[in-house]
């Protein structure tokens, strides 16, 4: 059927705040100093961000407040042609703010959320209705965080991807079975996958994954990413990149991983775009700066002999 949109994503966005070349971690009493600075949306804003600028069609559920964080995160909607269809914005102040130290290639954070956990219960009751009543392909969203977001899309015809999102302190009491049981397509980095499926090897933590999940794919930041679907494993090397800031180059893999993905390419292919998009991401401050625009994106798969569908496009076969 024709849907409305390729792409649903509900989640927080935030003002990111980077800093870049430090040469030492902060210490107590001390101060350092940064060589670069950025500022841009984050947080759940990347995905969408990215997935807006290669041509996906996106709906992505938020909600903002008046204060001046959010309207920077408004304007950034603005200048990145981002839908806000599905945007609220409350009239008191709701800022989300996370500020990231780049050191040796991995960073840090500090995050202050207002509201909290009162936030994430408005906005997930909000999301629950978007995917009751909007047409859309896809919802990406988060392991363990919203299961019946993932079931009713699932019953309202729509595919899913999980991004792992937690580091190597990963946890939770579900088993995989239950985690994954609306699952597509898994998204983890190396340390989140071993531990999800409590294995050391990559290759055994992919086997153990895709047992539960049709596609699982491990990111793998300089050395690229694997993946593996109906039986057969692929792997991409990363792109040579100049790194600036490393926050979101995962979420940017995803939407490219994705475009692919929902294109109906093969699992290779699908990888190569990923990892264009995370390696270009590395590049700028922010998870979807530096990620390619559409034209740019098409042009470098042809090189890659990657032939992308028309944007809309709705390959053979696909669920919805």
């Amino acid at each position: 059927m024709n849907t409305a949109f390729d792409l649903l994503v509900s989640g927080r966005p935030s003002v990111d705040v980077m800093f870049s070349g430090l040469r030492e971690w902060p210490a107590l009493g001390k101060d350092i100093d940064a060589d670069g600075l950025g500022l841009c949306a984050g947080t759940s804003f990347n995905t969408p961000a990215a997935a807006n600028r290669i041509g996906l069609r996106v709906a992505y559920v938020a909600t903002i407040g008046d204060d001046p964080w959010s309207r920077m995160i408004r304007d950034e909607f603005e200048a990145e042609g981002l839908s806000t269809e599905f945007v609220e914005v409350e009239h008191r102040p709701l800022p989300g703010v996370s500020v990231a130290l780049n050191l040796h290639g991995d960073r840090g954070f500090v995050t202050h959320w207002e509201d909290g956990d009162m936030y994430d219960e408005r906005l997930h009751e909000r999301a629950l209705g978007v995917v009751a009543r909007v047409d859309a392909r896809h919802l990406h969203a988060y392991v363990d965080e919203a299961p019946d977001l993932e079931a009713l899309a699932r019953a309202r015809g729509m595919t899913v991807s999980l991004d792992a999102w937690g580091g190597p302190w990963w946890s939770s009491p579900h088993p995989l079975t239950d985690l994954l049981a609306n699952a597509d397509v898994l998204f983890a980095n190396e340390a989140e996958a071993a531990a999800m499926s409590g294995e050391d090897s990559l290759e055994r933590a992919l086997e153990r994954l895709a047992a539960h999940c049709g596609c699982v794919v491990i990111k793998r930041g300089a050395a690229g990413a694997v993946a593996l679907a109906a039986g057969v494993t692929r792997a991409v090397a990363a792109d040579p990149a100049e790194l600036v800031d490393t926050t979101g180059a995962g979420d940017c893999f995803n939407a490219g991983f994705l475009t692919g993905w929902l294109g109906g390419l093969p699992l290779g292919d699908s990888l190569a775009l990923g990892v264009v998009c995370g390696s270009r991401a590395v590049g700028d401050y922010g998870g979807y700066r530096g990620c390619p625009r559409e034209p740019e994106l098409r042009a470098i798969a042809a090189e890659r002999g990657i032939m992308l569908p028309p944007r809309g496009a709705v390959p053979e076969g696909d669920p919805t």
